[in-house]
């Protein structure tokens, strides 16, 4: 299983300009990291201002983390990427249908499990109108005690981490 998360730049299909993922093992009732991944890409669009609001990643800033790397320019043509989800069969993050927007056929999964939507009834977050909504991250993380920083939110290795967090807070549904 992966968890998986994306900062985009647009709602394009595959405009990744950051992607983090750990890839786990679920063994003897624990929830085991064996592999990890994140890099940083450049996006064929404009900056988005919408999405720069959200996550602060410039072309510039891109290049710079990047740091000369040798792997390739843009999310879709990461064969590595592909490669590094090829064997898992569940995907896992938090707001599962904006990874499989991005994703968009370059990988698939036969499981899906989101955070978002499993905790949805379970934390109980409430909209402006008082009705039960899908929580946010920093909300799923309040609930449970996980200690949650908002100026990293927004940075795909951060977000990786809390869903980790959040699911090993969960594994008892795993264990049946």
């Amino acid at each position: 299983m992966i968890i998986l998360d994306f900062e985009t730049n647009t709602m394009t299909a595959q405009d990744v300009i950051e992607a983090a993922a750990v890839k786990l093992e679920f063994i003897d009732g624990n929830f085991k990291v064996i592999d990890k991944f994140h890099r940083y890409y450049l996006s064929r669009y404009p900056v988005n201002p919408y999405s720069y609001e959200v996550h602060r990643l410039t072309p510039e800033k891109i290049i710079a983390h990047r740091n000369g790397a040798t792997y390739s320019s843009f999310f879709n043509e990461d064969e590595e990427f592909i490669e590094f989800c090829s064997s898992a069969r569940t995907l896992i993050a938090h707001n599962i249908n904006f990874e499989l927007r991005h994703l968009d056929k370059l990988v698939s999964f036969e499981n899906h499990f989101c955070t978002m939507k499993e905790n949805k009834h379970i934390v109980k977050a409430l909209n402006k109108n008082g009705n039960i909504k899908n929580p946010k991250l920093d909300e799923t993380c309040l609930f449970y005690g996980i200690d949650f920083d908002p100026l990293s939110y927004h940075s795909a290795t951060y977000d990786v981490s809390k869903t980790y967090e959040i699911l090993k807070n969960m594994k008892n549904l795993f264990n049946n």
